[in-house]
């Protein structure tokens, strides 16, 4: 399934209708008729829909609905909100064939206010047919209005169809007042405003209509966005040989670490081990090696520098160096902490290294002072910032990072030649070519310390195991994603911990290979 922009949306719908000649009415027809089967399964029996449509398409797709909830016994009622001489001919015909039927039709003016506020009141369901995926300024008057009306009321249910009335389909932002809907039904590919704030959350429970247009149109465009859910990477997730051994499945280094915060490169370690990886080695300052074993006792560590240190120092770079090209992956980052020179201790090691590296936490912090340490660096490079330190790296603000999540981790990753994990509640993988993968698996109980270790570590497994880096980089946040959804499950989304979700990774594969994802594949949570 792909992710779409605003002017992709049309010119796939341009296509669809052109080229392969299926008629608008025929799109618009289906459409509607899946946010009618949506209040249906959401809501049964004797009750009262109140549909708000606008005069372009967005409207048309709700008076479909309003037909088909009309037909199935709902009483319904429909308000224009907009100007009959200015509906779009597909929108009209719609219209026309509701007066037709006798459904009750409205045109909203100032001196229906109360008419209305009525009507919201009494009504069990909303569709907010109001405005599309076309809106590019601000909701004026009386649109602005009438979705505040909805906003304060007390409605049980509130479908959008397509997208939030007055949400920016490209980056989620509330142009002027936004709906808030319970559900969103939205038509043939989900948009980016369904995996962005604020637009995600105002969207309510996502369901993708299949209204015709195929996949294939979207795969078309050479750097097309991917949506991935557990379903996705079934085919990824195999059996592994009868006859193998730990040597058959790579050997990860994993190097971090300081006094404090030993947790966090064992956290890391003991993940890519869950997944997968056949050996884990775990280098850390020499003072805290004996706590670091301690916490996983199948993975080997490597102690640096003196007896007491606890902290990296940049003389430990060159014995670090003579080891890195042993192991078939490498994470960097996780407790490793700030310390003199580290800048050009990172810098040497990242000229040294060959094999694929995974740079996480101060790693990353150290790399925002120059990204030019990358230059140097032949292997590939696989970059896991949340959004303070992507903010860092770009010198950019969080917010600014927040509003423009796609573009931003397109840009470090044609910057750098990197992959770029841009983690958050849909985190989004990026690569150099412009191909994203959008994550649609996790949950908030995951906002937890050592969560993001513990992905860096099933990275780096997946890597090591010999996946393609288009592979293993988006299907270790799959799993590790799902892997926080099953502890969420069987304890509460207030006391999931990082080692619970590292102790769910097998659980995690488990859904993968049985292509039977536990939340969703058409569905998802927009909160």
């Amino acid at each position: 399934m792909y992710v779409v922009k605003a002017q992709e949306m049309r010119e796939l719908d341009r296509q669809t209708i052109e080229d392969l000649g299926i008629p608008s009415t025929v799109l618009m027809e289906v459409a509607g008729r899946a946010v009618a089967q949506e209040v249906k399964r959401r809501r049964r029996g004797s009750c009262k829909v109140t549909v708000l449509a606008g005069h372009g398409n967005n409207g048309g797709d709700g008076l479909v609905a309003a037909r088909h909830l009309a037909e199935a016994g709902y009483d319904t009622h429909v308000w224009l909100v907009g100007k009959v001489e200015r509906f779009s001919d597909d929108a009209r015909r719609f219209w026309e064939v509701c007066q037709r039927l006798s459904i009750p039709t409205r045109v909203f003016s100032e001196d229906q206010q109360e008419a209305l506020q009525r009507s919201l009141d009494e009504a069990d369901v909303v569709v907010d047919s109001l405005l599309g995926i076309g809106l590019s300024g601000n909701v004026r008057p009386p649109m602005k209005e009438v979705i505040r009306m909805v906003n304060r009321s007390a409605v049980p249910l509130v479908v959008a169809a397509d997208v939030p009335s007055g949400v920016n389909t490209d980056n989620g932002a509330v142009m002027g007042e936004a709906m808030r809907a319970h559900c969103t039904v939205t038509f043939a590919f989900p948009k980016w405003c369904h995996y962005l704030a604020p637009a995600a959350e105002l969207a309510g429970d996502c369901v993708v209509a299949d209204i015709g247009i195929p996949q294939s149109l979207a795969a078309q465009y050479p750097v097309a966005s991917r949506v991935t859910d557990m379903a996705h990477w079934a085919q990824h997730v195999e059996r592994r040989p009868a006859f193998s051994h730990k040597g058959s499945f790579g050997h990860v280094l994993v190097v971090g670490g300081k006094g404090g915060m030993s947790g966090a490169p064992a956290l890391a370690s003991r993940a890519a081990l869950k997944a997968g990886a056949g050996l884990v080695t775990t280098a850390v300052p020499r003072g805290i090696q004996s706590v670091v074993a301690g916490y996983t006792p199948e993975t080997l560590t490597l102690g640096f520098g003196k007896g007491s240190d606890d902290r990296w120092t940049a003389d430990s770079v060159m014995p670090l160096v003579e080891r890195v090209n042993d192991y078939d992956s490498l994470a960097i980052g996780p407790g490793l902490g700030r310390f003199h020179g580290d800048v050009e201790w990172l810098r040497t090691l990242l000229s040294a290294v060959e094999s694929p590296v995974v740079l996480d936490a101060d790693a990353l912090n150290i790399l925002a002072a120059d990204l030019r340490l990358l230059d140097d660096c032949q292997a590939p490079v696989i970059l896991t910032p949340h959004p303070g330190e992507m903010a860092r790296l770009l010198q950019r603000e969080v917010p600014d990072v927040e509003r423009h999540r796609p573009e931003i981790a397109r840009e470090l990753a044609r910057e750098t030649g990197a992959v770029v994990v841009l983690k958050g509640r849909f985190t989004i993988t990026a690569f150099p070519d412009g191909r994203q993968f959008v994550n649609t698996t996790g949950t908030p109980a995951m906002a937890k310390a050592g969560s993001g270790d513990v992905l860096t570590g099933m990275i780096a497994a997946n890597i090591a195991q010999g996946m393609s880096l288009d592979v293993a980089v988006p299907l270790a946040v799959s799993l590790h994603g799902c892997a926080g959804e099953v502890a969420a499950e069987r304890d509460s989304e207030f006391s999931v911990l990082a080692t619970d979700i590292v102790d769910h990774i097998g659980t995690a594969f488990s859904v993968a290979r049985s292509n039977e994802p536990p939340g969703f594949t058409d569905t998802f949570p927009g909160k």
